[in-house]
């Protein structure tokens, strides 16, 4: 797993999401909506694998959009950063049933 990113719930929540549909172009919304998580937990996170260069972005065009209102940022999986994200969360699945099978119930401690 890079340097700096840690696979806290929100980040694999966020990574679900962007692999549920790897080719597509997702905005900060569509996550919030799928994920549940606030923007403020989202937008580190997006900004964090696109520095990695999982992540390619771009703004959408000004003419898709009415007048007053921002434009949005769109995301979009790079082929480098769909393997690399697949790799971590697969580890990080293995990770927690590994943490999973060691813990006992409260009945079976000493």
């Amino acid at each position: 797993m890079p340097r700096g990113l840690r696979l806290i719930g929100s980040t694999q929540e966020v990574l679900g999401a962007l692999v549920a549909h790897p080719t597509r172009d997702h905005h900060e919304a569509e996550i919030r909506s799928t994920t549940g998580l606030p923007g403020g937990r989202i937008y580190p996170v997006l900004a964090r694998l696109e520095a990695l260069r999982w992540l390619d972005s771009g703004w959408e065009p000004p003419a898709e959009r009415e007048q007053g209102w921002p434009r949005r940022r769109y995301y979009r999986l790079s082929p480098h950063g769909l393997a690399q994200i697949r790799g971590a969360l697969a580890s990080a699945r293995a990770a927690a049933s590994e943490t999973t099978k060691r813990l006992r119930p409260a009945e079976e401690m000493p």
